[in-house]
């Protein structure tokens, strides 16, 4: 892919977009200047004028070459606000200087500086550049004075400087103002968007094992019925029942029953493989497995795009592992073992219908010792 004026990054592309906000403010006003100075009012030679423009049009790039390039965020503030404005600052202070006969125009020059601070300045940092501006500004002034070159009487030059520092000290305290708000307001935007992410997870996790709630793991059971639907390929769904968990809970108490569901869940989710149901049919699953609490100690693990013999071998590999383990409860250890029920799904039909064949070989699995595969395709 060739180059683009705007970067893939999301929050570099938003600085560009204010920089080329800024790179218009300075044509427009670059346009008048040349205005003023075919009317002879910018007192420079014709080599000096062009070279200052040519100066600005640098500053320009060089400022759009070190957003684009990404060279800005090796910076504190990658958006280069504060830089930018300090060279816009002094491109208004020389002018102020050269052009005392538009000097009440070029000062207005000022308020589109500041207003850019609106987006990224602190008050302190407005208040230093003000003090900046005011400085220069007296300098200017008192060079006129002292050169005998002021254009109006000194009483009206004092009234328009505190007019100037009253107007800049207010944009300092008003940028800063908006500029806390704009914060505020993204803030709480994150703080909103990690909320509902955060909601979301409990509406569809089960508190205890962090697995999918039974709702949830019933939707994808729809969506993948759906699924196989417009593709024609298959998927197994199968139940699983810990063997004598309320042995568990009689003998050590809820709290390593807990324990023990949320380490099954634990070994189950690293054993299946992840599924990508994003990319297949829009549910957002987060690269997560298939698999959730179907109530008490009974677990459902939908399969998808497996047939019964390759269902088989996964769930048997579970259940081995399980069955292998040992589980660290409260005070003590344990071991247990789990029976599962597996079904190929057949296309069209009621998920109920699925749900039952499977709820029957798990009790076959159950009638026959436990700790087993029972499977049932007719």
């Amino acid at each position: 892919m060739g180059w683009t004026l705007f970067p893939a990054d999301a929050r570099q592309t938003l600085r560009l977009k204010r920089f080329f906000m800024a790179a218009l403010s300075y044509l427009l006003w670059l346009s008048l200047t040349v205005y003023c100075y075919s009317l002879d009012l910018v007192d420079v030679t014709p080599t000096e004028f062009w070279l200052a423009v040519g100066a600005v049009l640098a500053c320009n790039l060089l400022f759009f070459a070190l957003l684009r390039s990404g060279l800005n965020l090796h910076w504190p503030d990658p958006s280069l606000t504060l830089p930018q404005m300090l060279v816009a600052t002094f491109w208004v202070m020389l002018l102020t200087a050269l052009a005392p006969k538009v000097r009440d125009i070029v000062l207005l020059l000022y308020v589109v500086v500041f207003l850019f601070g609106v987006f990224r300045l602190r008050r302190r940092e407005y208040l230093a550049l003000t003090s900046l501006v005011l400085a220069a500004y007296a300098l200017v002034v008192l060079r006129d004075f002292y050169r005998s070159d002021l254009t109006i009487p000194v009483s009206l030059q004092a009234l328009q400087y505190a007019a100037l520092t009253v107007t800049l000290v207010w944009l300092a305290f008003f940028g800063s103002y908006v500029g806390r708000l704009r914060e505020t307001v993204s803030r709480r935007n994150a703080e909103l968007a990690e909320a509902l992410h955060k909601n979301r997870e409990l509406a569809i996790h089960d508190d205890l094992t962090g697995a999918y709630n039974r709702r949830h793991i019933i939707h994808l059971l729809e969506q993948e019925q759906l699924r196989a639907q417009r593709s024609g390929r298959g998927f197994c769904l199968c139940l699983m029942d810990l063997d004598h968990f309320k042995d568990i809970n009689d003998r050590h108490g809820h709290l390593a029953g807990d324990d023990v569901l949320r380490q099954f869940t634990d070994r189950v989710r690293s054993e299946v493989r992840l599924l990508d149901l994003v990319a297949r049919d829009g549910v957002d699953t987060e690269g997560e497995e298939s698999f959730g609490r179907y109530g008490g100690e009974e677990f459902l693990l939908v399969l998808p795009e497996t047939d019964l013999e390759g269902a088989r071998v996964c769930v048997e590999r579970i259940r081995q592992r399980v069955a292998d383990a040992v589980f660290r409860v409260v005070g003590t250890t344990v071991k247990i073992s789990v029976s599962c029920g597996l079904t190929a799904c057949r296309p069209g039909e009621d998920m109920r219908a699925a749900l039952g064949r499977a709820d029957q070989a798990l009790y076959r699995a159950k009638d026959r010792g436990r700790n087993r595969v029972e499977g049932e395709t007719t």
